[in-house]
Parts: structure tokens; C-alpha cells; sequence
């Protein structure tokens, strides 16, 4: 009933009859008397222009022929609807549009799971807004530009705001309010289907605002300083679980965190070399609360030591505090025509501090003793660490000839992070016997890793151009041992892989082209058990542009990556193949068809231990994937210089193996024009999941809106 509404709401507004678009009352051409000519071009000067340029406009020849308008009626000089008015200067100065739109949605199924992926609500909305500023001789501004989308209640909506002088500065501003939702009943719960312990015990309702600003004064000059601000914040509530082995308490938690950054430079543009060099700080906060309100029992139902374990009070604190300062410089130089080179070096160094401060009180085991019971604990813990980073690039590209280049390229990243802490802990057997437990400790961490790859670039014809090359890569890792380890109280680590890089462009005919990248590495060693090892990467895309606006797109890609050692056993596989069709006759000013398919899988296979025994197991995981995507648009003519628009399609993705999920999103939009300043919208979409194990997760949603577009 409600989307009949919406739909009925611009129809019934566009039967009152939409204005028939006329023509100003206007006499005929006809010839006019020189002396007649003569006094209506005056008149008309007059009304303009200073007495001076009035008095020389009269003077002006006459006999000619043309269209002579006589002074209209005062019943005639009332304001019409124009389709296209002519331009004043205070019109062109202003302009944009503004929808303005209300939403109804109704929805069964699971609520958690709706809103961790879709979470739309009903209710009035400023869907999307667009107000350009270009006014006349200012001094301080030539263009502006405010663009906002989803504003009144969405999970996610942006703001954006340009405002240029030209030769003088140029200011971009964006701000961004997104709401994380996350509580998949199915993610790290403890009960069964209809069971009232089936909740995610790792939710997040928050939200998170971004801020970016950037200033550059003289644009289009040699040389642009600018400045930039930033800061992201979020805060919210959630759900966090308080380790204390052997059991864990969902409890509640309070999350504040923000970031400040603030960077400035000099761009310098010249017709051979091109510099940025930057420099910038930034501070950061992290604040977090986990509190209980009511003893819990924990997700251990079984006895330990002859009695149950309970969590009579739990509140855990803390708080981080971090800063640091970065430098950047880029560079790009053509010194010949032959000849191109680039270069990047980013260094940075920053600095954290935390501390954390815990209570808890109840039947609980002792962390360094797992023999002995405690009724409670106080822990207090400190500690500080720094991370110098440093990374950089270089690359060359020589043209040997017009028809061979010869591509060079280096980079390398290395950062070690050095931390200290300290912990004191307070441990009670019975309330009045307690004991004082201190620790201190350190650890660095060191990695290091390097890439160099060289290829050569042959222009065989116009319709084929190849390539080939070589990448190595290397590394280094030092961090502390395992606390199972018997030898040395550190670990090095060291990755080292090579292998050809290859690719092609083929151009048989005008419309078709086809484009090839391959990659076969081979492993020698590896930091992780599921790293790039020995691997193989293809991609591959063909495009047909064929006549009247018709493009075809087919895409392959393939990765494919392999541990073949003892210990490890692994095996990835993922490929991916998609075919586009885009027809836009006539720019798709009167219809358009987009639409997308893609065929998906995913395999992996790994041996581990499993945590209960510590014997040998395997993880096997499949996932077979269909998406598709398709939207018409098309113009509906419904009087000479006034036409709508209709669209509908939607998107699917159904997967099968291991998770086997259904999801559709069909919709539709209608956009009626009831005024040249004025248009009505109606708009339909549903959202529907499905999952054959997790039946519960499932939810299906109608959304329904009505709005109306301003014209500026």
C-alpha cells in the first residue's frame, strides 16, 4: 500500500496538467520606420547603460529589418514558465539542485543481520544535494561547489565543497559520517539456533567521522604551496569479551578514539621536472571501557577445579596516546626525450603510550597459576614503543628507440619497532590475603623488504605491443621467539621470491582490443605459512566497442599459490571471470542499458593443529560465487520540452560450498517533471538474504520512497 503511494504521489500531481511550455507574446516581423527604429533602440539603451553610451547608441544607422517588440500589456508582463529561460547574470551565479525524499521500509527476518549489512531506516531524507556558486567580478571567489548525499538519518552520508579564485587558491574540503554496525548472530557466539545465548560476542554500534581539508594558494602556478588538516574520530558502544583463562565474559564496552593530522608543502610544476615535498604530524588517542553490570557465569558451563568459575565485577580501562611526524618528497624529470624518471621517499616516526588498569572480582584462576583460585585481581599495566619507518622508490623508463623501452624500478621498505612494559598485578586468595605480582619486559621487532624488477617493452606493430621482464624480492625478519621455543630467544625470518613478469596489448581491428598480464613467481622461503610462495597471476581483458554506443568487456583473472612445504601444505586458488555490456545510444540521453555477470571461485587448503591435543588437522574452505547487475534507463517524452525517466533492474549474488548464501536487490526509480524547477521521484528497491546453514541470519526488506528534486 505504501509503495502504491509513493508511486501515486507525482502521478496525482502531474494530472493537475503539466504546463504546456509557450512562447513570449511576441508580434510578428515586420518592417519598421527608421524614425520608429530609432526611438526603440534608444529606449531600450536607455534602460541599460549610462547616459553617455545612450546618447551615441541613438545615433546609431537605421533601415534595417528586424523583430520589433511594443510594450506588452500589464496583464502580459507576469511571470511564465519557461522551459529553458534565458540566462541573467544573477541566474548564472546560482545554482544546483536539492532532493528532497521519505522513505517507509517494511522488514522481517533477522534485525542484527539487516542492519550489519543494509542498515537503512525509514523516515524524511535529503537524498542528494548539488548548489553551484559562479559569481560575477568577486574578488574573492570564481567557483563553488557543495555536493551532500544521504543527509538525515543514512549510515553513511558525505559532504563535499570546492571553492577555486583562480591564480590564487583552491579549497577542498570533504567530510564523511559513516555508522559500523556489526552483529552477525553467526560470528564468535557460544548457542544454538532458538538458543537465548546465540548473540555475537564482538559487536560494534559506532560511528565514524572523517574530516579532510586542503588549501593550495596560486593554482596552475610553477610553484604551489599548500596546507592540509584532517581528523577522523569514532565513538560508539559494543560488545568485547574479558579473557581470563580458562573462560571469557562478554561484557559491555565504550569506544573513543581519534586522529589530528597536519601536513603542508610546496608542488613545483616545470615543463621537465615535477616536485612535491610535504611534511606533517600527526596525534592520536584511543580510549576504551569494559565494564560488567551483573555476574556472569562466562562461556565455560562445565566445572573447573571442582567449581564453577563466576565473574562477579569486571572493569578494564585503557587508554593510548600516540604521535608522530612524517616527511615526503616526489619527483618526476624528463631531463630528454628519451629518457624518464621518477622517484619517492616517505620517513616517518612514530610513538605510542598505553596504559591499562583492570579489576575483577568473583571465582576466578589465577593466570600464573592455573592450579589456584582467586576472588579477585587488580592489574596495572604500562608500557611505550616507537616505530622509525622508512620507504622509498626509484624507477627510469629509456625509449632505446621509437619502438623499444626499457622499463627500471627499486623500492624498499624498512621499519623496526622497539616497545618496553611493565605490569603489576594484585592478586587476592581470600579478601584479606593478597600478593604483589610484578613483571617487566621488551621486544623488537625488524623487517626489511626490497623489490627490483626490469622489463622491456617492444611496439611490434600498432596492433601489438609486448612485454618482459624479471622481479626479485627479498626480506628480513627478526622478532621474539615463541614462548614453546627451546633455542634462541629470537627468530629470523627471511623471504625471497623471483620469477618473469609478462604482458601484451593486441589490437587486431579499430573497435577490439585485448590486454594480457601474466606473472610466474617461484618461492624460495617465506615470513608466513600462507605468504606468496610459489605463484601464479593472469589477467586478461578483451573490449569490443562496437557501432552505436555499444561496448562489450570480457575479464579473466586468476591467482593461483602454493606452499609445497611439510609443515605447511598450502594451497590458494581464486579465479574470477566477467563479461560487461554498456549500449548508450546517443550519449544515453534517451535510453541505457548497463548490465554485468561474473563467475567466481575460491579454494584454499592448509594443515594445522588443532588446539585441543595439539594433533594434526585440515582446513578446507570453497566458495562458488554467481553476481550479476543489470539497470535500464530510459526517457519517457511526455510534452514537447518536458520528458521523464524510468529505471529498473537490480543485482544477485548467490554462492555455494562452504556458506552457501542468496542475496537479491532488485529496484526501480520514476522521475516525473511537474515544473521546469520541479520534478517528482518515486523509487522501489528490496534486499532478501538467505543462507542454507545460518537460516536464522535471513531477512527480507521492501523500501519504498517518494521525493521531489528543486531545481536551482
Amino acid at each position: 500500500m505504501r509503495f502504491l503511494l509513493a508511486l501515486a504521489l507525482p502521478l496525482a500531481l502531474l494530472a493537475q496538467g503539466a504546463p504546456t511550455p509557450k512562447e513570449a507574446n511576441r508580434p510578428p516581423l515586420r518592417t519598421a520606420s527608421k524614425k520608429k527604429l530609432r526611438k526603440v533602440r534608444a529606449a531600450k539603451r536607455l534602460a541599460s547603460a549610462p547616459p553617455v553610451v545612450a546618447m551615441a547608441s541613438a545615433a546609431a544607422p537605421a533601415g534595417v529589418t528586424e523583430a520589433v517588440q511594443e510594450p506588452a500589456p500589464a496583464k502580459a508582463q507576469e511571470k511564465k514558465w519557461e522551459v529553458n529561460p534565458e540566462p541573467t547574470g544573477t541566474e548564472s551565479a546560482f545554482g544546483g539542485h536539492i532532493d528532497l525524499g521519505a522513505r517507509w521500509i517494511t522488514r522481517a527476518g533477522d534485525l542484527n543481520t539487516y542492519r550489519s549489512l543494509v542498515n537503512l531506516s525509514q523516515g524524511t531524507r535529503l537524498t542528494s544535494g548539488q548548489l553551484r556558486l559562479e559569481p560575477q567580478d568577486s574578488r574573492w571567489l570564481d567557483s563553488g561547489l557543495l555536493t551532500m548525499t544521504a543527509w538525515g538519518g543514512d549510515p553513511y552520508n558525505t559532504a563535499r565543497l570546492d571553492m577555486v579564485k583562480r591564480g590564487v587558491y583552491r579549497l577542498n574540503s570533504t567530510y564523511s559520517n559513516i555508522a559500523m554496525f556489526n552483529a552477525l548472530p553467526s560470528f564468535a557466539n557460544i548457542g544454538q539456533p532458538g538458543s537465548p545465548l546465540l548473540f555475537n560476542q564482538r559487536t560494534m554500534d559506532t560511528r565514524i567521522r572523517n574530516y579532510d581539508n586542503e588549501l593550495t594558494l596560486f593554482p596552475g602556478a610553477r610553484v604551489m604551496p599548500y596546507l592540509g588538516f584532517s581528523r577522523n574520530s569514532s565513538y560508539g558502544t559494543g560488545i568485547t569479551p574479558l579473557v581470563l583463562p580458562p573462560n571469557e565474559y562478554p561484557l559491555r564496552n565504550v569506544i573513543d578514539w581519534s586522529l589530528y593530522e597536519v601536513r603542508g608543502g610546496i608542488r613545483v610544476e616545470l615543463d621537465r621536472f615535477h616536485a612535491t615535498v610535504e611534511q606533517g604530524g600527526r596525534r592520536f588517542s584511543d580510549d576504551q571501557r569494559v565494564y560488567s553490570t551483573e555476574t556472569l557465569s562466562g562461556n565455560r558451563s562445565t566445572p573447573y577445579l571442582g567449581q564453577i568459575l563466576a565473574l562477579a565485577s569486571g572493569n578494564q580501562l585503557y587508554r593510548i596516546r600516540g604521535e608522530g611526524e612524517h616527511t615526503k618528497a616526489l619527483v618526476t624529470a624528463s631531463p630528454w626525450q628519451w629518457l624518464d624518471l621518477s622517484g619517492s621517499f616517505v620517513r616517518s616516526r612514530p610513538k605510542t603510550y598505553s596504559e591499562l588498569n583492570q579489576l575483577e572480582r568473583g571465582r576466578i584462576a589465577d593466570p600464573n597459576n592455573p592450579l589456584l583460585l582467586l576472588t579477585g585481581s587488580t592489574d596495572y599495566y604500562f608500557g611505550n614503543a616507537t616505530m622509525p619507518h622508512v620507504s622509498g622508490s626509484a624507477a627510469a623508463e629509456a625509449r632505446l628507440n621509437s619502438r623499444i623501452r626499457l622499463r627500471e624500478s627499486w623500492e624498499t621498505d624498512r621499519f623496526h619497532t622497539t616497545g618496553i612494559n611493565t605490569l603489576r598485578s594484585l592478586q587476592f586468595f581470600t579478601p584479606t590475603a593478597s600478593s604483589t605480582v610484578t613483571f617487566t619486559g621488551g621486544e623488537r621487532l625488524e623487517v626489511s623488504r626490497h623489490r627490483q624488477q626490469i622489463e622491456a617493452i617492444w611496439d611490434v606493430s600498432k596492433q601489438l605491443t609486448i612485454r618482459g621482464g624479471h622481479r626479485y624480492e627479498w626480506g628480513r625478519s627478526l622478532m621474539k621467539a615463541s614462548t614453546y621455543s627451546q633455542g634462541s630467544p629470537a627468530d629470523r625470518l627471511e623471504m625471497e621470491r623471483q620469477g618473469g613478469v609478462f604482458g601484451f596489448v593486441l589490437r587486431p581491428v579499430k573497435r577490439v582490443s585485448l590486454t594480457g598480464d601474466m606473472e610466474f613467481i617461484d618461492g624460495i622461503k617465506t615470513y608466513y605459512r600462507t605468504g606468496l610462495y610459489d605463484h601464479t597471476r593472469l589477467r586478461f581483458q578483451t573490449r569490443f566497442e562496437l557501432p552505436k554506443s555499444l561496448y562489450f568487456n570480457v575479464n579473466y583473472s586468476r591467482l593461483t599459490n602454493e606452499n609445497p612445504n611439510p609443515d605447511a601444505k598450502y594451497w590458494y586458488e581464486a579465479d574470477a571471470i566477467t563479461g560487461s555490456l554498456q549500449w548508450l545510444p546517443g550519449g544515453g540521453k534517451n535510453a541505457a542499458i548497463i548490465a554485468e555477470y561474473q563467475r567466481s571461485k575460491i579454494r584454499s587448503d592448509i594443515d594445522f593443529l588443532y588446539p585441543l591435543g595439539l594433533f594434526p588437522a585440515a582446513s578446507n574452505y570453497r566458495d562458488y560465487a554467481h553476481t550479476g547487475t543489470m539497470m535500464i534507463d530510459l526517457r519517457l517524452p511526455l510534452a514537447r520540452r518536458y520528458s521523464g525517466r524510468i529505471s529498473a533492474g537490480g543485482s544477485f549474488t548467490t554462492t555455494s560450498g562452504v556458506r552457501p548464501t542468496d542475496y537479491y536487490q532488485p529496484q526501480g526509480r520514476l522521475a516525473l517533471p511537474v515544473t521546469p524547477k520541479m520534478e517528482f521521484f518515486s523509487e522501489y528497491r528490496y534486499f532478501g538474504l538467505s543462507q542454507t546453514i545460518h537460516v536464522f541470519e535471513g531477512f527480507r526488506t521492501h523500501m519504498y520512497m517518494g521525493g521531489v528534486r528543486l531545481l536551482m
